[in-house]
């Protein structure tokens, strides 16, 4: 495996992003279904989860020229973009649709010519309706549909990157979309949870049998890796010494970090999951020869998602001893419960946690666990509400945010975890699945109420943009250069960054 120069790239979501939903031969996915069906706004300013249309979002779809040249005067090096599937097999999993193939094409094409490098995960939640109808991924006929998804993408789109990624938050999609009605596709069914997550990942091992036949055909690189990315929390013990919160942690991780992980670089399942299966008899097993499957197809790398740790404490802890932020949860099983004590924790506007200190022990515990395989943090980024009504837009908490990640992801390094990037979340303003339009996340604000959904860079935009050209070596919060930096920037952002 060759040696990475390590990559500052910046991280976005078809669904959240692209609009032109119904253009260029596209269908709907469970996604635009989804919002449809459950269209709400809350009122303004309050911290409430917003589910909006995203025929436009943020307009990518037209737009992804504009955003090249923005991306270039950045200096970006990487763009990781969730594929939208439904783009390019819009009715079944034998018709490509080549309006999809050419849009992806030429929006990969415009990256490189821009000095980005293309970074595609192939699946992100957003299953097409033709195959949801079907079962979706309850139907284990799901892996070689998206056999056929995965093979157009290495012959068409392989030429522009050496970088993938087969699925992105399994975890939050699985339990989200299969135990809980959070998100699509709202099942709340437990088989359907099992079904789902070792579909999933048998959909990731197909993926890296074509990535292995690509690079044979000449399709990709010889260099060319393909990882999984995963949003694990790691665990912090409510009570530093006590042995049942010690183990609570134990057993989160296992649900949590191992479960999401092991099948897809060991080929292997936690004991606590198939135990689990059994205990609620559930009616479907996982076969020897998938496991065989999953073991010879292992994938090359690691993304982590990387925002905030969590509270873990012994269930039979009372949280009424202790103030809390906001209300705590509980999970399927009854071993342990995430709290989120208001003493001594940073908190965003949000109610996310602000805490960078876990990610180089997290990094750590990852290479212990799996090997030392190349790393790269795929989302790590502040939702909040930013003030725009101003000229210079100033996100001075994204950047502190942001500064402190970036230090640690640099210390995990030093340390020796084989990091080869990373990917802020995220690169504009977008559809957020817990926010809508009204949770602000990017580098480069999104006017939603403009016509033409005009770009402007923040505050983070300059600082990123220092940090990018020291090679991570500057990570200085310097108000007054900064201050220069952006107007300089916003003066010179004509028309065709707009």
């Amino acid at each position: 495996m060759k040696n990475r120069n390590f990559i500052f790239s910046a991280s976005t979501n078809a669904f959240q992003i692209e609009g032109g939903r119904n253009l260029g031969g596209r269908s709907d996915s469970i996604w635009d279904e989804f919002t449809k069906r459950n269209f709400v706004i809350p009122p303004t300013g309050v911290a409430g989860r917003e589910i909006n249309s995203i025929d436009v979002a943020a307009d990518f779809y037209h737009k992804y020229k504009t955003d090249a040249r923005i991306m270039n005067k950045l200096g970006l090096q990487g763009l990781v973009y969730n594929m939208d599937w439904t783009r390019i097999f819009p009715k079944n999993a034998t018709e490509i649709n080549p309006e999809g193939i050419k849009w992806h094409d030429d929006m990969f094409k415009t990256m490189v010519e821009n000095g980005v490098q293309p970074i595609p995960i192939l699946y992100h939640w957003d299953t097409p309706m033709w195959a949801q109808i079907q079962g979706g991924f309850e139907n284990p006929e799901i892996v070689e549909w998206f056999r056929s998804y995965v093979q157009a993408c290495f012959k068409y789109l392989g030429k522009y990157t050496d970088i993938w990624f087969v699925n992105d938050e399994n975890s939050t999609f699985a339990l989200s979309g299969y135990l809980s009605d959070y998100m699509p596709p709202a099942r709340k069914d437990k088989t359907a949870f099992v079904k789902a997550l070792h579909h999933l990942n048998m959909t990731a091992a197909v993926t890296k049998e074509e990535f292995l036949k690509a690079k044979k055909l000449g399709y990709l690189s010889q260099d060319a890796i393909l990882g999984i990315d995963h949003d694990w929390n790691p665990p912090i013990p409510l009570r530093q010494d006590n042995k049942d919160d010690l183990k609570a942690c134990e057993v989160y991780n296992q649900w949590f970090k191992n479960l999401y992980l092991d099948p897809n670089l060991k080929g292997t399942y936690p004991q606590v999951f198939l135990d689990w299966i059994k205990a609620e008899k559930i009616a479907f097993e996982i076969s020897d020869q998938d496991l065989k499957f999953l073991k010879a197809n292992p994938m090359d790398f690691i993304g982590w998602n990387y925002y905030r740790p969590c509270y873990i404490s012994a269930y039979n802890f009372d949280e009424k001893t202790i103030e809390l932020q906001k209300p705590t949860e509980e999970f399927f099983v009854k071993e342990f419960k995430q709290l989120y004590p208001k003493a001594g924790v940073k908190y965003t506007d949000w109610n996310w946690i602000i805490d960078a200190s876990k990610l180089v022990s997290g990094a750590l515990e990852l290479k212990n666990d799996y090997g030392d395989l190349p790393f790269m943090i795929i989302e790590n980024g502040m939702g909040d509400f930013d003030d725009k009504s101003q000229e210079l837009i100033w996100d001075k908490k994204r950047v502190e945010f942001l500064q402190s990640h970036i230090c640690e992801v640099l210390k995990a390094k030093e340390a020796g975890v084989n990091f080869i990037g990373y990917s802020l979340w995220t690169y504009c303003d977008i559809f957020s699945p817990s926010g809508g339009y009204r949770k602000d996340y990017g580098l480069v604000s999104v006017d939603f109420n403009s016509p033409i959904k005009e770009r402007r860079p923040k505050l983070s935009y300059a600082w990123y943009k220092q940090v990018i050209e020291s090679k991570g070596k500057d990570l200085s919060i310097n108000e007054a250069k900064l201050k220069q930096d952006l107007e300089a920037i916003v003066s010179s952002w004509d028309l065709y960054y707009k």
